[in-house]
């Protein structure tokens, strides 16, 4: 499961740098033709990636959000559950040792 949600993000980014790679090569072309000047297709290079950035963390935030889901209805433990548990049994224990002290 885990390598299937990391091999789709891995295809997230990797269609994210082809269509960098295009949307650049588009606005180098208009430049070139002069439909666009170097500072305009700039402008509009860095909104494109400042837009790609958002949308990249609300990605991440959605991806993370489904696969927390996924592991609440598997039931599976997550490593802050099992330390709490864990830090949890070692209290009860000392609890248990200082009401109970045996000599082992």
């Amino acid at each position: 499961m885990i390598e299937l949600v990391k091999k789709t993000m891995l295809a997230g980014v990797g269609l994210a740098v082809v269509t960098k790679d295009k949307v650049l090569e588009s606005l180098d072309d208009l430049v070139e033709k002069g439909k666009l000047t170097k500072e305009e297709a700039s402008a509009i290079s860095d909104k494109i990636v400042e837009e790609g950035k958002n949308e990249t963390e609300k990605a991440k935030v959605e991806a993370s959000k489904l696969f927390n889901d996924m592991l609440h209805r598997a039931n599976v433990v997550t490593k802050d559950q099992y330390d709490a548990l864990a830090a949890r049994v070692t209290e009860l224990e000392g609890r248990l040792h200082k009401e109970f002290p045996n000599n082992d």
